[in-house]
């Protein structure tokens, strides 16, 4: 209801626009993740040079949300994050819904901060080589990659089995949020 007690209609996302805006957002951080890490493994070699960028990846969605309402990813595709009533939400909110995706970049961190001291891993020069290595060196990173990717297959089957028109996933209900077309908000 709005303030003159007349209903919105509101036409939440499906999972084809999520996952879309989902692909988009990860192409440009993940571009962008890819890129600063490959230069830094060819020529520098150094966790300062990771932890920036391990910052800016952590806390892009929960800012972008925050802030903005949406990340690029679903400003592309006109989706907006609202919270139940419908109205945009706060960090805080933002963080919670986003966990699923930062904690495991958080458990990378000391395992980077690590990497980055390890004799036979400043060897490497290329990004593949670095990451085989780090594969190798610590195997904990494969098991935190499996968990995400275990934890990320749960949200895509909570979002597949929600019988209601809100399509909520899993990170949704933790933080009691909501997908939005934003084109299609009626007030």
């Amino acid at each position: 209801m709005n303030e003159n007690n007349s209903p919105i209609n509101v036409e939440y996302a499906r999972f084809g626009s999520r996952a879309g805006a989902y692909v988009i957002d990860a192409i440009i951080v993940g571009g962008f993740t890819i890129m600063v890490n490959a230069i830094n493994i060819a020529n520098f070699k150094s966790f300062l040079v990771y932890l920036p960028i391990a910052i800016i990846t952590i806390f892009y969605k929960p800012y972008m949300e925050s802030k903005y309402g949406a990340t690029f990813g679903k400003m592309a595709l006109n989706l907006k994050v609202i919270d139940q009533n419908l109205k945009q939400i706060n960090f805080s909110q933002s963080f919670l819904r986003s966990l699923i995706l930062i904690f495991p970049a958080i458990l990378f961190v000391p395992i980077y901060y690590l990497a980055f001291q390890n004799p036979n891993l400043l060897e490497a020069t290329q990004l593949m080589d670095f990451a085989q290595g780090l594969a190798t060196e610590y195997p904990i990173q494969s098991w935190i990659s499996r968990l995400s990717f275990l934890i990320i297959i749960v949200d895509i089957i909570v979002l597949f089995s929600d019988q209601t028109k809100t399509q909520r996933s899993l990170h949704d209900r933790i933080a009691n949020t909501f997908v939005v077309y934003e084109n299609k908000q009626l007030n």
